[in-house]
């Protein structure tokens, strides 16, 4: 266990070398990928090959029920990341994986996104992200949109940053 924790934070040390700061924007497609894929322990991710107008997309399902999904949206016919989207389908009903099943993974990829992204907005997102008003939030890079909505048995929460 120890070793895997060493592992992953030499392998973040190198993929984050080049980047100076959050600040500076999105990386290309390939690291912003291979970055979340380590630091979320992506068990089932997914590139979807890019079609007609738009770019591959980057797809990580976490959670026994898979409530969360993580999107990196890549800009056609580019290595330049379009948006970074992190999705939770929380379940106000019981479908068998209990009420707001995988919290605990949608916190840990809010708290990734927060932390790797935006965490002059910390805060501001974690309560827009529990609560059930739709925000937007503006860096000096970045705007971050969260949108709620309300559904029958789960309600949608995402969140999505894209580079200005």
């Amino acid at each position: 266990m120890r070793l895997s924790i060493f592992c992953r934070l030499c392998l973040l040390v190198i993929l984050t070398t080049p980047i100076l700061s959050y600040a500076q924007g999105f990386q290309s497609f390939s690291q912003e990928t291979s970055f979340a894929t380590l630091m979320l322990e992506c068990p089932n991710e997914n590139i979807a090959p890019p079609r007609k107008s738009f770019g591959s997309l980057y797809s990580c399902a976490l959670g026994d029920a898979q409530t969360v999904k993580w999107f990196v949206s890549e800009e056609p016919t580019t290595e330049k990341v379009m948006n970074i989207g992190l999705l939770w389908y929380d379940w106000h009903t019981d479908a068998g994986y209990g009420i707001h099943a995988d919290s605990n993974e949608a916190e840990k990829a809010m708290s990734f996104l927060i932390d790797m992204y935006v965490p002059t907005k910390k805060d501001e997102i974690e309560k827009a992200f529990r609560g059930s008003k739709n925000e937007v939030f503006n860096t000096s890079e970045f705007i971050i949109y969260y949108t709620y909505t309300k559904g029958h048995q789960k309600d949608e929460r995402l969140i999505v940053i894209e580079e200005k």
